[in-house]
């Protein structure tokens, strides 16, 4: 993963540098987790009785559970150990929640342990490990760390596997898709919808979709929520108020729009800089109060916050 500066219109290579140890790795990430993903700290290597030493434990914006496993070099078996640690936070919730208010107080709200994350940091990743991660439903990280103290984040891509599509002799390169393991399908959340609410919700989720393939969607029991490293828009489905609430991330609360669509979330409401929400009907469309246009452009500014 080559880096450069440019310096009067001239590429200078940027070397790769490496981190003293594992530890080193971890507490840069640590200290950093808010910033990078917005998941809020709770513990690190803490002890448990049958499942080993948990690396870090975190909740993110969606009061999601958070294990997060690092290798300072590709190794076997970090997956393995992360779910692990997964195990038993579905079998000790109480001790999890115990540890999230004793460190994040006790105003947190409701914990979403149906549906946890595992977050794996390593330079490099297997196929094996690849495929484990789609089945466990784990994110890998890849970093990479240069001498001018910039650190490089990506998420590493899904394996591809060959098809044979019925009928056909060929067999075609497709990439399995990855399967959430959500509490609420979205056809649940949809469930009792009018027509007009769901042609609305499609339209807008074709659109995002479509803004960058990095994009995720997975679902809480209250939302439909959309992702890269960070959640940057939220859909909770109102079918009384026959409407779409929108949450956003805008960063200072600085945004651009023209047609006053968007309301403040107030500092009581809102999780660090998801401070923006958006109640977007089809009435308020069919009468060109605005268009889907408009509401993707605010979209695509909580969107560019996450880049």
């Amino acid at each position: 993963m080559p880096a450069f500066v440019i310096e009067r219109k001239k590429a200078k290579k940027i070397k790769q540098k490496e981190f003293k140890d594992e530890k080193e790795l971890h507490y840069l990430i640590d200290e950093n987790l808010r910033e990078i993903f917005g998941i809020r700290y709770i513990k690190d290597e803490h002890i448990t009785d049958k499942h080993g030493r948990i690396e870090t434990l975190g909740l993110d914006e969606s009061n999601r559970p958070v294990v997060i496993e690092y290798k300072k070099v590709k190794e076997k078996g970090q997956l393995s150990q992360a779910n692990r640690y997964m195990t038993w936070i579905k079998q000790n919730p109480d001790s999890f929640e115990l540890l999230a208010r004793k460190n994040l107080g006790i105003n947190i709200g409701e914990i979403d342990f149906p549906n946890p994350r595992i977050l794996c940091f390593a330079q490099d990743y297997t196929i094996d490990d690849k495929c484990l991660a789609l089945s466990l439903g784990a994110e890998l990280w890849k970093y990479r760390y240069y001498e001018n103290n910039t650190l490089i984040i990506i998420r590493e891509e899904e394996p591809e596997q060959l098809i044979k599509e019925k009928g056909k002799e060929k067999q075609t390169i497709q990439k399995i898709s990855r399967q959430p393991r959500p509490p609420k399908s979205i056809e649940e959340h949809l469930n009792g919808s009018s027509k007009e609410l769901v042609k609305t919700y499609e339209e807008l989720n074709n659109r995002i979709l479509d803004i960058s393939s990095e994009i995720e969607r997975y679902t809480t029991n209250s939302e439909i929520i959309y992702k890269t490293s960070l959640n940057f828009a939220a859909f909770a489905i109102q079918k009384t108020k026959n409407c779409i609430r929108i949450y956003l991330r805008i960063i200072d609360d600085k945004i651009k729009d023209p047609k006053n669509i968007t309301k403040k979330i107030p500092k009581t409401h809102g999780y660090g800089n998801i401070t923006r929400v958006i109640y977007v009907c089809p009435k308020d469309i069919k009468s060109k109060k605005y268009n889907y246009n408009d509401i993707i452009d605010l979209i695509l500014q909580s969107y560019n916050t996450t880049q």
